[in-house]
């Protein structure tokens, strides 16, 4: 890097974020298609036609993106930096939602009777519409569950089980010791020390549900582990990958306020260790059904 290095942290808002990638791209004397190159060899993809929307337009990219062109550019050693500012930035967009939009002019009395006119047709279309019901097993809308809904920028949350309010899925251990690291499980929502929650649409009705933690502040995303001796047990990572059928989850509504967190296979959703709802129960991927340990409550913008 020739010229004065491009700081980050310095980004106030995502507009000056992108900015900054901006100026990192021509700082790096890089072309769009020798940064495609440069990444290839560093075992990343970064197609061109990607690079050149994200610094084409105002907005974050996301996180395996923005690394894969931070190391391109040859800034990789201050990624650190990129990813935080990103992430702060993330979460500022969630703390300041946009303003509500000003009241709306009063309506002139020839709109509001154009309104009422077709207001008036749509009733007599809707009373003389056949009342049939789909054939065999055409699916519907209403055999589809319902899943939670998020702002776009996600949100922080609270995750409790359904049938132990007062009991949080959180930080905690394997309780048969075969697993030394930090694993999801149940623990008192007021116990302290624990990892804040933060869920953000992943795609089409997915989520991530990722973990800050309490003293270092790093994200890690919540990882159903598929081998070893805590096989479909779930852990945070750092290495949040997209597309990744294991780090997210469809948030799908039961009943009322309870929700049923299903993974991509379809069949498979969280429960609990021995479908026991007590504390100190690890959370467990297990084939869906209608079990009270599978059904959780989610409070959003819950921060504490």
């Amino acid at each position: 890097m020739t010229r004065d290095r491009v700081l980050p942290e310095s980004a106030r808002d995502v507009a000056e974020f992108s900015a900054l990638l901006r100026s990192l791209k021509r700082n790096s004397g890089f072309t769009l298609r020798q940064l495609e190159e440069r990444a290839a060899e560093q075992g990343s993809v970064l197609p061109r036609s990607t690079v050149a929307d994200m610094l084409r337009r105002d907005g974050l990219p996301r996180s395996e993106l923005l690394a894969a062109f931070v190391r391109a550019c040859g800034d990789g050693q201050h990624l650190a930096e990129w990813s935080s500012a990103r992430e702060r930035l993330v979460l500022d967009e969630v703390r300041e939602p946009p303003a509500e939009d000003p009241a709306p002019r009063r309506r002139t009395p020839v709109v509001l009777g154009a309104v009422a006119v077709v207001v008036v047709l749509l009733v007599v279309a809707v009373a003389l519409w056949p009342r049939t019901e789909p054939a065999g097993d055409v699916p519907t809308d209403r055999t589809s569950p319902e899943v939670l809904f998020l702002p776009s920028a996600g949100s922080w949350v609270r995750i409790r089980a359904a049938g132990a309010e007062e009991l949080c899925l959180t930080e905690g251990r394997d309780r048969a010791g075969r697993y030394q690291s930090a694993v999801a499980a149940l623990r008192p929502c007021a116990e302290p020390g624990g990892p804040r929650v933060f869920m953000q649409s992943a795609g089409e009705d997915v989520v991530t549900v990722k973990w800050e933690h309490p003293v270092e502040h790093v994200m890690g995303c919540l990882t159903v582990m598929t081998s070893g001796p805590a096989k479909d047990m779930v852990e945070p990572r750092e290495d949040c990958v997209e597309g990744d059928g294991d780090q997210v989850f469809r948030v799908e509504r039961v009943a009322d306020q309870r929700y049923r967190l299903r993974t991509p296979s379809g069949d498979r959703c969280l429960g609990l260790n021995g479908n026991h709802v007590e504390a100190g129960a690890e959370a467990l991927r297990q084939p869906c059904a209608v079990e009270v340990d599978q059904e959780f409550l989610v409070d959003l913008d819950a921060r504490d």
